[in-house]
C-alpha cells in the first residue's frame, strides 16, 4: 500500500491521508487548514489528487480540521461514498453550514472566491453513509475497515483497516481520559502500521479529576473581582463538556448566582444531536440524562440571535460568557474580546489547543496586545489555561493507546502535530516502545 499525507503533515490542521492499494484509492479525512490568511490560501489550492479518482472517503469525526474541505472535494468531482458514524453525519452538516458562512466573510476580506457554497454542502451531506462502531465495511477486494470509538468528541472514531493483507490503524484524534459525556477510547486491535495524531505529544495534562475544580475556582475568582469570565470554546464537544460541569456545580450550589451566556449559534444547533443519541453517552451521562438536561441550568441564557449577543455587554458584571471560536480566530468571541480583554478584573480561560497564526496562540504565548478587525486591544485580563479540558489525549494517553493491542505495531507515522511535539513523542516511541517512527512530509508517498 501507498500512504500520502495531504494535510496535517508536521502541523496540526488540514488532516487528509491518501491510502492506495492495488485496487482502490481511499481518503481518510479531508480537513481545513486553519490559522489566518495563509491557511485561507492553502485551502484554495488543488488537493494534489483528482477527486473523481477516489473510491471512497472516510471521515473520523466532525471537527472542521478533519472534514472542512470535503465539500470542496465534492465540488471538484468526488461523487463516491463517504463513511462516518451516525452522530458525525448530522454534526458534519451543521459544521459545514457554519463554515460556509465564515468562508463567505473570509472571501470578502481576502478578495477571493469562497471555497464552496451551500449547494456543495448539501451535495456533500447526501454522500455521507452512517456506520455503527465495529461494523465492517468493504470498499474493494483488498480494503475493508471498521470504526472504533476514539473518545475524542461525540461520534468520533479511529479506523482499523485491512489493506492488502496488512492491518492499518488511522487514529483520527484520540480523546482525553475521564471526560464528561463520552465513553473511553477503545483499545486498538493488533496493527502492522499506525498513523497517530501528536497534538499534545510533548506535554502531559493536569489530572483530569482537577478539571472541574480549576473551572470552579476560575469562576469564583472572577466573580470575586466582579469581572467577566470569557471562555472561548470549540462549539463541538468542549462547550458541551463545560456546560455539563457547570450544570452540576450550579445545581449543587457550588457557584455564586451569576448570569451565564451560551453565545455560540453552532454549539446551540448541535445540542439536539446529543439528545438524539444517548446510547453514545458514557454510563454516568446516560443515567443523568434520564432525569436531567445537563446542557441547561438556572442562570444560563442561550443567545441565538446576533442582537442577543450584542446585548450581553449591557448586563453588568460579574458574568460568564461561553462563545466560539475556540482558537479566537472568528465567531462571537471576537466582540467580547474587544469589550473585555483590556480589563484586569476580567478573565480569559483557554481550554483548547491554539493553532499558530490565531489570536488565541498570541495570547497564550503572552502577547500584551492583539489586533482585532484592525483595532489594537490591550491584553490586561487574567489569562488562565486548563489543559485537561482538551479533547485531545496527552503524551501519556497517546503512548498507552499505541500499545493497547495484544501486540505493538511495527511502524508508526505521526501526523496532526507541530514538529516540536512530534519530535518529543517520536523520541518516546522509539526509545521507550522500540517502534520505528516516521515524521511524514507533506505530499510525500510512503510505501508499506
Amino acid at each position: 500500500m501507498k500512504i500520502t499525507f495531504l494535510g496535517a503533515a508536521r502541523e496540526v490542521t488540514g488532516s487528509c491521508i491518501l491510502l492506495e492499494s492495488a485496487k482502490a484509492r481511499v481518503l481518510v479525512d479531508c480537513g481545513l487548514f486553519q490559522g489566518g490568511s495563509v491557511a485561507f490560501e492553502r485551502n484554495l489550492k488543488p488537493f494534489g489528487i483528482e477527486p473523481a479518482s477516489l473510491d471512497a472517503v472516510i471521515l473520523t469525526h466532525a471537527h472542521i480540521d478533519h472534514i472542512g474541505r470535503f465539500p470542496k472535494l465534492v465540488k471538484e468531482g468526488f461523487s463516491g461514498r463517504a463513511f462516518v458514524t451516525h452522530p458525525t453525519r448530522l454534526l458534519a452538516k451543521q459544521m459545514w453550514i457554519d463554515a460556509e458562512h465564515v468562508m463567505r466573510d473570509d472571501a470578502r476580506r481576502y478578495g477571493k472566491a469562497p471555497l464552496y457554497g451551500q449547494e456543495d454542502v448539501w451535495q456533500a451531506y447526501e454522500l455521507l453513509h452512517g456506520v455503527e462502531y465495529g461494523t465492517p465495511v468493504r470498499i474493494a477486494d483488498d480494503i475493508t475497515f471498521h470504526f472504533r470509538d476514539a473518545g475524542h468528541i461525540f461520534g468520533s472514531a479511529f479506523v482499523e483497516m485491512d489493506i492488502e493483507g496488512k492491518r492499518l490503524v488511522c487514529s483520527g484524534d484520540i480523546g482525553n481520559d475521564n471526560v464528561p459525556i463520552l465513553r473511553p477510547t477503545e483499545p486498538m486491535d493488533p496493527a502492522d502500521v499506525v498513523i497517530m495524531e501528536s497534538t499534545y505529544g510533548d506535554r502531559v495534562h493536569e489530572d483530569p479529576k482537577t478539571r472541574s475544580r480549576l473551572l470552579k475556582q476560575t469562576v469564583v475568582d472572577t466573580v470575586r473581582r466582579r469581572g467577566v469570565l470569557m471562555i472561548p470554546a470549540f462549539s463541538l464537544e468542549r462547550t458541551q463538556e463545560i456546560l455539563y460541569d457547570l450544570n452540576e456545580m450550579v445545581e449543587s450550589g457550588q457557584l455564586p448566582k451569576v448570569p451565564f451566556f451560551l453565545d455560540s449559534p453552532l454549539a446551540i444547533k448541535v445540542l439536539p444531536i446529543y439528545h438524539r443519541f444517548p446510547e453514545y453517552y458514557n454510563r454516568e451521562a446516560r443515567e443523568l440524562s434520564k432525569h436531567d438536561d445537563f446542557f441547561q441550568f438556572p442562570g444560563l441564557k442561550v443567545t441565538k440571535k446576533p442582537e442577543e449577543s450584542h446585548e450581553i455587554v449591557s448586563v453588568p458584571p460579574p458574568k460568564v460568557i461561553i462563545a466560539g471560536s475556540g482558537m479566537m480566530h472568528g465567531g462571537r468571541i471576537m466582540h467580547h474580546l474587544v469589550d473585555y480583554l483590556n480589563n484586569p478584573n476580567n478573565t480569559l480561560l483557554i481550554v483548547g489547543f491554539q493553532a499558530a497564526g490565531t489570536i488565541g496562540r498570541e495570547v497564550l504565548e503572552g502577547a500584551n496586545r492583539v489586533h482585532i478587525d484592525h483595532e489594537e486591544i490591550l491584553v490586561k485580563a487574567k489569562v488562565e489555561v486548563i489543559g485537561a479540558y482538551s479533547a485531545h489525549g496527552d503524551q501519556l494517553k497517546l503512548l498507552n493507546w499505541l500499545v493497547s493491542g495484544k501486540s505493538k505495531p511495527k511502524k508508526v507515522y505521526l501526523d496532526h502535530g507541530e514538529l516540536s511535539a512530534m519530535e518529543v513523542l517520536a523520541g518516546h516511541i522509539r526509545q521507550g516502545k522500540k517502534i520505528d517512527t516516521v515524521l511524514p512530509e507533506f505530499g510525500v508517498a510512503y510505501e508499506e
